[in-house]
């Protein structure tokens, strides 16, 4: 079953030349099928050709002979079947015209404004840029007063560890001269 989805979101949206907004939102409602592998969203084919299928079904729309600015009266006199049949078949044709330009109008608008969402979606608002260098320049400094804080506590160390060094020298040294006292003293009493 999850060998029909094997087109991503990208894919589906170039191959019905619309955005990939456009595509999550049809996903949202159901109108298409579709599996989420890692951060990969894959779309069912069946239902991509389906689409593909509809739309250039709406886009048959055969005009015949239908100038664009004729306009089309009906006499109010003469009812015969045959001008209704005329009149309304003209209508509808002219109609059905208009509904196609305006379909191509609303497909191109859906298009831009997909790309707008998805240019706005994806921009880093300012308040977020200049929050997120503040946060930057605060732990900069935060770093900098610790290596700070970490350089006086090894001078501190060094400082005690040098005077440990001299107090235990001056021990030894004690101690030796008097091991030598000592040593002197025990020889005189003998």
């Amino acid at each position: 079953m999850f060998h029909m989805y094997k087109v991503t979101r990208e894919e589906a949206a170039n191959i019905l030349n619309i955005s990939t907004r456009s595509i999550d939102r049809y996903i949202r409602a159901w109108k298409l099928r579709s599996k989420k592998e890692g951060k990969i969203v894959y779309i069912h084919e069946d239902d991509i050709n389906n689409f593909l299928w509809v739309w250039n079904k709406k886009q048959e729309v055969i005009i015949w002979n239908i100038p664009q600015k004729q306009e089309i009266h009906v006499e109010e006199k003469s009812y015969t079947p045959a001008k209704i049949d005329e009149n309304f078949w003209a209508i509808f044709d002219k109609l059905r015209f208009e509904i196609k330009l305006k379909d191509e109008e609303i497909k191109d608008l859906s298009m831009k404004i997909g790309k707008m969402e998805e240019v706005v979606k994806n921009s880093i608002s300012m308040l977020e840029f200049k929050k997120n260098q503040f946060l930057l320049e605060e732990s900069k400094n935060s770093l900098h007063s610790e290596l700070e804080n970490a350089k006086k506590e090894l001078e501190n160390k060094n400082t005690t560890l040098r005077e440990e060094k001299k107090l235990n020298s001056v021990l030894i040294i004690t101690t030796v001269i008097l091991f030598i006292v000592l040593v002197v003293v025990w020889m005189i009493k003998i």
